[in-house]
């Protein structure tokens, strides 16, 4: 994700890297499942009629959209409904 300005990126570095790398590491881990976790709980309760596929592909957009242009964003999203709806059907 590339949405933070410069300058907050520069003092976040600072004070990370000031932390021994284990602490990094539970770190990162720990902001990413909760940023995950509240992005989804959006989702959601946005959009209750949402499979668990649609929910996956959302909330993939959602991390990734400052990183693709909406073109090739859609063009992952799609795949990834091809690979999820037929994981869930041989599964079945």
């Amino acid at each position: 994700m590339n949405d933070t300005p410069k300058h907050i990126l520069q003092k976040q570095f600072e004070i990370i890297y000031a932390k021994p790398l284990k602490e990094r590491i539970a770190g990162l881990f720990e902001m990413t499942e909760l940023s995950r976790n509240i992005i989804l709980n959006q989702l959601k309760i946005k959009n209750p009629e949402f499979s668990e596929i649609d929910l996956k592909i959302e909330l993939f957009k959602k991390f990734y959209k400052f990183d693709f242009d909406d073109e090739t964003l859609n063009k992952i999203a799609d795949k990834m409904r091809q690979f999820l709806t037929r994981e869930v059907i041989e599964k079945k």
